[in-house]
């Protein structure tokens, strides 16, 4: 009986205060979206790979290249003999499986051409290791026979409909038929890897000889079972003797050392960035500043709460006497608080949730992120229960707590009693959440400047009004799949709008092949150097300067030359580009298999191939076009006029590559993509700082309307002796400058650090200008005078009759 009396008096006292009700249920739903939806996106990132049967126990392995005793690349591939040797010789390693990338990503299924890069081969016992479950195919026999295939639920579906594909074939370009063996499960979306097709591997496959060698190229992407309770660190030093072993003659030739570590599988996703990742990781530090930002945010909206509701019961305070005079107890109070706190949080999370229902395709749409609302989904849901039940109680016996401890005589003075001086926690709280404001906006105009810095620094290449036309990779000019290919591109440089057409084997943004060591003839320098075949005019459609020598289209002998850049250069020991010309460059391949012998004909200027995050390194560049294609015509226009040009370089693609899909890309917005994740910080960001400023705004808002209650009396003094209304304005203006100027001291040496500590991940940093902490601490400034002004002036205005007619 009692619990229905409280509630039908909370729902009373809720509708009769219905302004700051409608502002809490604001306030409560704005930091309540921001927490469901941040929340649902970092707990959709924290299970990826956690559906596989046994993933604690999964480990894939890393190598660590290493020359003359330098880390030159860290990738999570390995030799194809590792996995195999190591479930051979340590009982502690259960089962092993690779994967391995395809070298043309070109197919036909029926009559549909297609590009597909999520297709791999794979080992037997892959499927084992991660539990790939087949709806069509017997486990025991499928990827063990050459040139067959495995295809996802949801591509037999595209491509075969309801017939059953097994037992059909599959077109892999140049010329190669894979048979049907089944069907396997589609792999869960949070995997850090996609698989639409898995191909198998086999030794009478025609593959490349350095592939197929058992300890050849480091490219299998190799997972390991491990043993519960295995010592990591003992099996790693094991398992680098036992390379050591089969490799020790290679590494010493070479001058090169692979370190191999094991990385747990639920690591992946989150914290790992190596080269050749299957597919764009997330990044850890991104995804919890987001988390903590979010928590900020509910917890001043709470805070605002205790507020608004202390100002309100401020407001009410000779009501709350008279209830206590008539017997109402501190914990009357608080239970009726605690309702009232209940009914606001529930009305706020329907709010919310309805908000957040209808903004998760757009957040999704507009940031890259998937926020997952799915009951599957049970620590979101879990974290958002025990959120908002310690935000509904905690808010409802702080505000029941807080007017409660007075008692009834207090409570009809209250009204009119002047603040005691000293700090408070609500101005400590006003300082807090400008630290947060503050630190935003430092980030947003750093991360800013930043990305214009690395956009507007020279890249040592201009890669301005490029398309990059996708072409079959390592086939022959004068494939019969191919119709005059000379004449495709005499057709190109005809048009008006193309500048010079190339090719080459990687586009700027990719990452080259980095399994080539050299060595100067005849002395012992060395290194590890990136290789990339490229066409006639690349480095004259690129604008990329030459140090010394002459381009590789002035060589009466293209096959044999080669140019280096300057980080090549250096790592050969030479000061004077001149020197290095002529010389001639022994490179070797990690398998042993290719062994070149190339001449130095020039030396370029060092460039920025991979991206803007690190410096570049030793390149190599040799011309192998003259008889082979690989993979990506690059197109120089003249103009951003694409529209005019892409419909001619489709119809001439066509009839050059009948039986391929025509598909292309603009190099510069390619070449950007480096930079997404920033991007989809600094517009998140954006969207915080708004949050944090409304939520502020509302809570200086409670904040002056409770100075202005609680100084009414002072004021009416004030202005009955003479105050004028701009020296009642600046008078209650003044505290809240002193605590935004607090704010700004404790906010930039803080936003500063992690400025300074975010820019190392950068090889090139801009400044932090003084004026970004300056324009920062304005705009705090502004928002806070802004928001406070407008009750100082109602104050500042207000009759002084009114405050002292009850004296």
């Amino acid at each position: 009986m009692n619990f229905i009396y409280h509630t039908k008096t909370a729902f009373r006292a809720i509708i009769h205060n219905w302004k700051p009700t409608i502002l809490l249920v604001i306030s409560m739903s704005i930091g309540l979206v921001t927490f469901i939806l941040v929340s649902a996106y970092v707990t959709y990132e924290q299970v990826y790979d956690k559906d596989f049967p046994d993933s604690e126990n999964i480990f894939r392995i890393v190598t660590d290249v290493y020359s003359h005793g330098e880390l030159i690349i860290s990738k999570p591939e390995c030799e194809r003999a590792l996995g195999t040797v190591l479930t051979e010789n340590f009982p502690e390693v259960l089962d092993a499986g690779f994967l391995a990338g395809t070298n043309n990503p070109q197919y036909k299924i029926g009559e549909n051409i297609f590009n597909d890069q999520h297709v791999y081969h794979a080992s037997p016992r892959f499927l084992d290791i991660f539990s790939i479950r087949l709806l069509q195919g017997n486990p025991s026999e499928v990827l063990r026979q050459p040139y067959t295939v495995l295809l996802s639920e949801a591509t037999a579906r595209k491509y075969f409909g309801n017939e059953n594909p097994v037992g059909k074939t599959i077109l892999k370009y140049p010329a190669f038929e894979y048979r049907v063996e089944g069907v396997f499960r589609d792999i869960s979306e949070q995997a850090h890897f996609r698989a639409n097709m898995l191909l198998s591997f086999h030794d009478q496959m025609h593959l490349p000889p350095p592939v197929k060698d058992l300890w050849g190229e480091t490219v299998f992407y190799t997972y390991l079972k491990i043993k519960p309770g295995t010592d990591l660190s003992d099996l790693e030093n094991k398992m680098n003797q036992l390379v050591l072993s089969h490799k020790k003659g290679d590494f010493e030739e070479s001058n090169l050392l692979h370190q191999y570590h094991l990385q747990a599988l639920h690591d992946i996703h989150l914290h790992s960035h190596l080269s050749d990742e299957l597919q764009p990781n997330a990044h850890a530090s991104y995804v919890y500043l987001l988390l903590v930002i979010s928590l900020l945010v509910v917890v001043a909206a709470g805070l605002n709460y205790v507020h608004f509701s202390f100002a309100k019961s401020l407001n009410n305070a000779v009501n709350t006497a008279l209830r206590k005079v008539v017997g109402a107890s501190c914990s009357t109070l608080v239970w009726q608080s605690f309702l009232e706190s209940l009914i606001i949080h529930v009305a706020s999370i329907a709010v919310a949730l309805v908000v957040c229902f209808l903004l998760a395709p757009y957040i999704q749409h507009q940031f890259q992120i998937t926020v997952d609302f799915s009951f599957r989904n049970q620590l979101f849901w879990i974290g958002l229960a025990v959120i908002l039940s310690l935000s509904a109680i905690a808010n409802g016996i702080i505000s029941g707590l807080l007017i409660g401890r007075y008692n009834s005589l207090e409570l009809f003075r209250l009204k009119y009693t002047p603040l005691a001086s000293g700090i408070s926690f609500r101005q400590l709280f006003v300082a807090v959440q400008f630290v947060i404001v503050i630190f935003i906006i430092v980030a947003i105009l750093g991360i800013n400047k930043q990305l214009i810095f690395l956009k507007e620094k020279g890249t040592g290449m201009n890669i301005e009004n490029t398309l990059v036309v996708k072409i079959p990779q390592n086939m022959r000019r004068t494939s019969s799949r191919i119709n005059n290919l000379d004449v495709f591109e005499q057709e190109m440089i005809r048009n008006p709008n193309v500048q010079g057409i190339t090719q080459s084997s990687r586009i700027p943004g990719e990452l080259p092949a980095f399994n080539f060591s050299f060595s100067e003839k005849g002395t012992g320098r060395s290194g590890k150097a990136a290789v990339l075949v490229t066409g006639l005019d690349y480095f004259k459609i690129f604008q990329i300067s030459f140090l010394a020598g002459e381009d590789l289209g002035a060589s009466t002998n293209r096959n044999a030359g080669c140019i280096i850049n300057q980080s090549c250069l250096a790592a050969l020991g030479y000061n004077n580009p001149e020197g290095a010309v002529g010389k001639i460059l022994n490179l070797q391949d990690e398998s042993g298999f290719q062994n070149l012998e190339l001449v130095v004909k020039g030396v370029c200027a060092d460039f920025n191939f991979r991206g803007m995050r690190e410096k570049p390194g030793p390149m190599i560049f040799f011309d192998w076009t003259e008889n082979m294609v690989w993979g990506n015509y690059l197109v120089k226009l003249h103009s951003n006029n694409q529209a005019s040009v892409i419909p001619f370089i489709h119809e001439k693609f066509r009839a050059t590559f009948p039986n391929f899909p025509f598909e292309y890309l603009v190099l510069e917005d390619f070449y950007n993509q480096q930079f997404y994740r920033e991007k989809h910080l600094l517009i998140m960001l954006q969207a915080f700082v708004l949050v944090a400023i409304v939520i502020s705004t509302i809570n200086l808002f409670a904040m002056a309307w409770f100075i202005a209650i609680a100084r009414t009396k002072e004021i009416g003094i004030r202005k009955v002796n003479g105050a004028r209304v701009t020296e009642v304005i600046l008078m209650l203006n003044r505290d809240f400058v002193k605590w935004v100027a607090i704010a700004f001291v404790i906010a930039i040496p803080l936003a500063y650090f992690a400025m300074k500590k975010w820019l190392e991940n950068f090889a090139y940093k801009t400044e932090l200008s003084w004026w970004i902490f300056a324009l920062a601490g304005l705009l705090a400034l502004g928002i806070a005078l802004l928001t406070v002004s407008w009750q100082s002036w109602k104050a500042a205005t207000r009759n002084p009759v009114e405050a002292l007619r009850y004296e």
